[in-house]
């Protein structure tokens, strides 16, 4: 009977221990995947609104979800009409034997590219670029009606220009700088045409480009005079 009560006695006290094993493991293994899980989780470690109302929960999680979106252009150098040049950095100058160096015409291209927007913004206020919206499809959407094929190259081309400043590692000199411009100045005439169109046909177009308004467009008399006046109002690319 001794010997049966031993062994008796030893499995219940190995089965034990067995299971006292286990346990000890799996808290373990929860705390390694844990401590894991934390170090590579980008969120808060307490969840967002513990112990708040929903409507609190939610508006925190709203404000969070729009930051990625948050986005915002600075200029980039200094210039004559600033108030605080701190703000800014200041332009290098040239001398006779080191010239401006290659950044700086990138950086004037980036920052030009506001005039642009802010003459379409003048004739229009409802035509504004969001710093996420592509250049290219916003200047084609908006000056659509204006640009025929020629004018629709000036775009194109005025657009690798832009992205050869501020994406390209090839080198922006001068001249590359100096042809910027230029298309520039065409796109900015062109954009101070948009006065004669209506920003209500623009956005009821299906294509949403702007459109013709229907005043100029219809009328008993003076149809010569009127194409006249349409035909001038388009940009013709020599």
């Amino acid at each position: 009977m001794a010997p049966q009560q031993l062994s008796g006695v030893s499995v219940v006290i190995f089965i034990a221990g067995g299971i006292l094993t286990f346990i000890l493991l799996f808290i373990f293994a929860k705390r390694q995947i844990m401590r894991f899980a934390l170090r590579s989780r980008r969120g808060p470690h307490v969840p967002i609104g513990h112990d708040g109302k929903k409507t609190l929960k939610r508006e925190i999680e709203r404000r969070i979800e729009v930051i990625p979106k948050i986005v915002f252009e600075p200029k980039l150098l200094s210039s004559d009409l600033d108030d605080d040049h701190s703000k800014y950095i200041l332009p290098p100058t040239e001398t006779n034997n080191i010239p401006l160096p290659a950044h700086h015409y990138r950086m004037k291209a980036v920052d030009d590219i506001k005039n642009l927007e802010r003459e379409i913004t003048k004739q229009d206020k409802t035509l504004t670029r969001h710093p996420n919206e592509n250049l290219r499809s916003f200047l084609l959407n908006t000056l659509a009606v204006l640009l025929d094929g020629s004018g629709q190259h000036i775009v194109h081309q005025f657009c690798d220009l832009y992205e050869h400043a501020r994406y390209d590692p090839n080198e922006f000199l001068e001249e590359e700088y100096q042809s910027f411009i230029r298309l520039m100045k065409k796109l900015i005439d062109i954009a101070k045409l948009l006065k004669s169109y209506t920003g209500e046909s623009r956005k009821n177009s299906p294509n949403k480009t702007p459109t013709r308004n229907n005043n100029m467009r219809t009328g008993n008399t003076g149809t010569n005079n009127e194409s006249n006046r349409d035909s001038s109002n388009r940009l013709k690319v020599v």
